[in-house]
């Protein structure tokens, strides 16, 4: 296996992950930050929350956060227990955003695994896993 085709399939899923947002005014990952904020409304999310769970390093993660409060699309408060930390809120407007977000990457995940069986997709997703561990 070469390491460049798994770096041309990521730049070029990357590149129809920017297209699809790119009606809604976001990139792919505005989005991936609305996204884990939808996923995790019920806890209070701080930046370092946002950087582990993307992976992302923190001065991606604060450009990205700012141009969402620019767009009103996150706000932030202090936490009730240690007002040094911000917590990031979604607004209305990202809420709304956040089901044509799920669509638009659904749409693109059904047609990057068209024609892909059912069984190699699960292992795909087992070796992208095992993958990823072993380079954590």
């Amino acid at each position: 296996m070469d390491l460049m085709d798994i770096k041309i399939l990521n730049t070029a899923i990357e590149r129809a992950l920017n297209r699809n947002m790119d009606p809604l005014d976001l990139t792919y990952a505005q989005a991936s930050v609305i996204g884990y904020l939808a996923r995790n409304q019920k806890k209070d999310i701080c930046q370092k929350d946002v950087e582990r769970a993307l992976g992302l390093t923190h001065p991606t993660i604060s450009s990205i956060l700012n141009r969402l409060e620019r767009k009103d699309l996150v706000t932030t408060a202090p936490f009730d227990k240690d007002h040094r930390y911000k917590k990031i809120l979604l607004t209305k407007k990202s809420l709304a955003l956040h089901r044509q977000i799920e669509e638009s990457i659904e749409h693109l995940t059904q047609q990057i695994f068209n024609q892909v069986p059912q069984s190699d997709q699960k292992l795909f997703s087992l070796v992208i896993s095992a993958m990823i561990k072993n380079l954590s």
